[in-house]
């Protein structure tokens, strides 16, 4: 990183962009101080690039909000999830993965807050995004239905019996 620094600039988006990825690597390293401090950092820098709402901003707004429930604020978790929602709904709409993938971290927060019905709803809407865009018999849709647990068994049993089917057949 320090090279990429000398070559273009503190202010580079692959700055931002690294720090995002080094939060990132923090992250499921386990430590959650590294990871907010350089995804923080990486918030910042692509604010200043690029504005409030801009579409580069929500892999960082994915990772802090997965930071802040994995670290039991879910509230803190909400709010930055629901803003990098708003900015999909804008720029790529309801029907793209990283939407899904939004969609999902969110109802993870409100699952941590206790607000279970609310959780429900917004896993159900992320996985029927993942169904329109992905096949059932496709590994991200298996592994997608793998993280949702207990709270949807019979999508899960049913994934796993398409891929089970898929995998006999090839």
């Amino acid at each position: 990183m320090e090279t990429n620094e000398i070559v273009f600039g503190k202010e580079h988006p692959d700055i931002a962009r690294n720090l995002n990825n080094l939060g990132r690597a923090f992250k499921e390293m386990g430590d959650y101080d590294g990871a907010k401090t350089k995804l923080v950092q990486s918030l910042q820098m692509k604010e200043k690039r690029y504005g409030e709402v801009h579409i580069n901003l929500v892999p960082t707004l994915m990772n802090l909000g997965d930071l802040f429930n994995l670290t039991k604020q879910p509230q803190r978790a909400k709010d930055i999830l629901t803003r990098g929602l708003k900015i999909c709904e804008k720029r790529i709409g309801m029907k793209h993965p990283d939407t899904a993938k939004l969609l999902r971290l969110l109802g993870n927060s409100f699952y941590l807050m206790g607000d279970l019905a609310t959780s429900e709803k917004l896993l159900n809407k992320s996985l029927d995004i993942l169904e329109e865009v992905y096949d059932k018999r496709s590994p991200v849709y298996f592994s997608y239905t793998c993280r949702f647990g207990r709270l949807f068994s019979a999508r899960w049993c049913e994934s796993l019996l398409v891929l089970d089917c898929s995998v006999i057949h090839i």
